[in-house]
């Protein structure tokens, strides 16, 4: 009996230890964009004039995730005179359309200081899929 107890336990722990849930890239990860190339003189680059009171980093999309993708996402946005982002869009991603969802909506759920100069328009900010994390870039 303590023979079957003893197998039965040490199949249901392998079981469990061959569904470990971790990042296999399958693409590659592309060259970060210059950021600043992408703006104007008279743009916000993310960060550089803000600070965050209510900032969270988007979850790397379960699908990108299982799938090996890695990538990344330049979003403009607009902060108001209270610190609050508006017209969020994404002006460019790659691999195009991946992660876009994901990190538009989370950056639409930031909340800056209110800005000393009043509202900012065309901020920048990157942020990177990458081995199975999220991080920003510069």
């Amino acid at each position: 009996m303590r023979l079957i107890t003893a197998v039965t336990a040490l199949v249901l722990l392998s079981a469990c230890a061959s569904k470990a849930d971790y990042f296999v890239p399958k693409s590659e990860y592309p060259v970060d964009p210059w950021v600043k190339g992408y703006s104007n003189p008279d743009d916000c680059l993310g960060g550089e004039k803000l600070a965050a009171r209510k900032f969270f980093l988007p979850e790397y999309p379960r699908s990108e995730f299982n799938g090996g993708w890695q990538g990344w996402v330049i979003l403009r946005l607009d902060v108001n005179a209270e610190g609050y982002t508006e017209n969020v869009a994404v002006e460019r991603s790659v691999p195009k359309g991946r992660f876009d969802r994901t990190a538009r909506r989370a950056v639409e759920g930031w909340i800056f200081e209110p800005p000393v100069d009043g509202p900012m328009a065309n901020c920048r900010v990157l942020i990177r899929f990458k081995l199975g994390g999220v991080s920003l870039g510069g």
